[in-house]
């Protein structure tokens, strides 16, 4: 499980967490956050890489009739 938490300035932790968690000993491990994009945004950035490289563009159609080629031919 993986929880998001605050480091105050007087270096106590503020966390919210989950009921059945309450009252019980759990173990923390730190990582410090880091601001970054996206899984999304660096997704995009590849997608627009890759549009710019202008490959012919196919349909599924032609992608599993080409498929299909292959595999006979094996």
């Amino acid at each position: 499980m993986i929880l998001h938490a605050e480091v105050n300035q007087d270096g106590t932790l503020s966390a919210m967490l989950p009921a059945f968690l309450w009252g019980k000993k759990v173990t923390v491990s730190i990582t410090p956050s880091v601001e970054s994009k996206s899984s999304w945004e660096k997704i995009s950035e590849i997608f627009k890489e890759s549009d710019a490289l202008d490959f012919p563009r196919k349909t599924h159609e032609e992608i599993l009739s080409e498929l299909r080629t292959v595999r006979e031919t094996q």
